[in-house]
């Protein structure tokens, strides 16, 4: 399951990755949510109770960040 994270997480945006940080400081209670994600994609230490809700939150993250995409593509 880590692997899969690593994997959205180097498909996100800026946009997208802020809003990964965002959650994962609200629903984990991080204080430093940019340093905590680095360290356990890094040394693949994610708790593994947070894992699925993770690759939930990621997966509505990168779903977002396609609508987005798409909106951008058509209104040029």
């Amino acid at each position: 399951m880590i692997q899969n994270i690593k994997s959205m997480f180097s498909k996100m945006d800026d946009t997208s990755r802020k809003d990964a940080f965002r959650y994962l400081e609200d629903a984990f209670d991080l204080q430093h949510a940019e340093a905590t994600i680095g360290t356990w994609l890094s040394n693949g230490e994610i708790p593994e109770d947070y894992q699925p809700k993770i690759v939930l939150a990621f997966q509505n993250i990168l779903r977002a960040q396609e609508l987005r995409i798409r909106r951008i593509k058509v209104n040029f």
